[in-house]
């Protein structure tokens, strides 16, 4: 009779330890589980915040970039027929020369403004693809003289996810920029690989170049922290490489999806 009990006192103890296990693993599951949940939430709202800050940013950087391109050379061109104008205006006879060279200036600056009013859609890299978009902004740097840009495509051009894209012109755009403004450079070079499975782009400089493990130690440098921040939020990885005098190259790798 002991033994019969024993026996039932200690399967009543195993079973309430089988529960006990079951249900405490089911409620470590389940916080597992709606934590990974939270977790996807609040990447997916950062994300979408940094999309919308990116969007911002390219707008502004487009303005800014139109406002200079009319300030630079729609207007110079404008004011060049206008003086033209007023010395055919002056004169008694008419010169057919002069009036065709104010024709085709007024046409040139038509023809600019029509170019920059196609810059003003903010659908412009979805519409135009990656690739396409970067190449406008080279000629529009290079139209400046500061220095030259190239463009270089290896491999069969692919389409990407828009949203990526999106991030990637801005991460292209903030690499410009900082060479622009602090490399010194007057050569750079930008290669697009189109790989199986994923696209690597390397943007190299002929600038002064900098010490880079110290910058990031430093934790200055924002521009370079944004090209970290915005790759690793597509899911890509970025690499620099830079060395004092000898430039810097930058390549971000990123898969199609």
């Amino acid at each position: 009779m002991k033994d019969e009990t024993l026996t039932i006192a200690l399967a009543a103890l195993f079973f309430c330890g089988f529960v006990i296990c079951f249900f405490g693993f089911l409620i470590f599951y389940f916080k597992k589980f709606y934590r990974l949940k939270a977790e996807k939430k609040q990447m997916q709202l950062l994300f979408e915040n940094e999309l919308s800050n990116t969007q911002l940013e390219i707008q502004e950087q487009i303005f800014n970039s139109i406002s200079q391109e009319i300030h630079d050379n729609v207007g110079q061109i404008l004011s060049l027929v206008n003086v033209q104008l007023n010395i055919i205006d002056e004169r008694e006879t008419t010169d057919k020369l002069l009036l065709n060279d104010a024709r085709e200036n007024v046409s040139k600056a038509v023809t600019d403004l029509r170019d920059l009013a196609k810059g003003l859609s903010g659908d412009r890299i979805r519409i135009l693809g990656l690739v396409p978009a970067v190449e406008q902004e080279v000629q529009r740097i290079n139209r400046i003289g500061m220095m030259n840009v190239s463009l270089e495509v290896q491999g069969h051009e692919e389409r990407i996810n828009n949203q990526k894209e999106l991030i990637l012109f801005r991460v292209i755009q903030e690499c410009l920029q900082n060479i622009v403004k602090h490399a010194s450079a007057d050569a750079v070079m930008i290669v697009f690989s189109y790989r199986e499975g994923a696209l690597q782009i390397c943007i190299t400089d002929n600038g002064k170049g900098f010490n880079f493990h110290q910058e990031r130690k430093q934790h200055s440098g924002l521009g370079i922290q944004n090209i970290f921040k915005r790759t690793e939020m597509i899911g890509g990885n970025a690499e620099v490489h830079s060395i004092p005098g000898q430039g810097t190259t930058v390549k971000i790798k990123t898969d199609y999806v």
